[in-house]
């Protein structure tokens, strides 16, 4: 079984203009991102390079899905085989059956990258800024777990930009420090409310490949942590 999966999120016209869109949106995460880091300490220089890090690992990671487990199921279904005796068939009853496999994967760009990015702005936050950032995403996944949605053939599914307003409100109470507390919280939020949560209804569909942050930087997960942020700075 291959344990890494090459799928981009998007193809055909639609796969070139999504790219299209996301280069001209690069300066945009870049500042956004940047913005973040300089409010933890890093300096200018430190920050654009994590920053730029981040955006280009992302994009470049996308494709790739990480398969972490492998769900199979049989579905049992009732069949007769023919025998002959003598030269008359004679039906024997018989129970046959098919196996199901689901894959559970994590895409690198839409969901590790950003993921390991928060973690490092966590780790970087005063210990009462950190753990004000663990409870908030704690309480917008509950909010994002209640408007989610799993769609078959689609995923999970959340309405539009609801999610960054969630985390940007659980984030205001940190002053200064709104821009990273948000990104924080709409990373976490997200991965946990829109997807960890509803793992046991996403393999219940035994889809063929279940990608947690899937659409790479189209993604929820992905999104939400730099719209919280750049929404989170003019909040500071």
């Amino acid at each position: 079984m291959d344990r890494v999966v090459v799928s981009v999120p998007f193809a055909g016209i639609l796969g070139v203009v999504y790219l299209l869109l996301a280069i001209l949106l690069i300066p945009s995460y870049l500042a956004g991102l940047s913005a973040v880091l300089r409010e933890i300490g890093l300096q200018p220089a430190e920050a654009v390079g994590v920053a730029a890090a981040s955006v280009f690992l992302s994009f470049l990671l996308s494709p790739l899905h990480l398969v972490v487990y492998t769900l199979r199921r049989r579905v049992y279904y009732p069949g007769f085989q023919i025998i002959y005796v003598y030269g008359f068939p004679i039906p024997i009853p018989q129970i046959a059956y098919h196996e199901e496999r689901a894959r559970l994967a994590v895409n690198l760009g839409g969901a590790v990258v950003p993921v390991a990015f928060a973690t490092f702005i966590l780790t970087r936050l005063p210990l009462p800024y950190a753990l004000g950032a663990a409870a908030s995403a704690l309480a917008a996944s509950g909010v994002v777990y209640a408007i989610s949605r799993v769609v078959p053939g689609v995923g999970v599914v959340t309405p539009g930009f609801i999610p960054p307003l969630i985390a940007l409100f659980f984030s205001l109470w940190a002053g200064r420090l709104v821009p990273a507390v948000a990104y924080i919280t709409g990373v976490y939020g997200t991965l946990l409310g829109a997807d960890v949560y509803n793992l046991r209804k996403i393999l219940a569909q035994m889809p063929p490949l279940a990608s947690i942050g899937g659409a790479g930087v189209w993604d929820g997960i992905y999104l939400t942590g730099i719209m919280a942020a750049v929404l989170g700075l003019f909040f500071r």
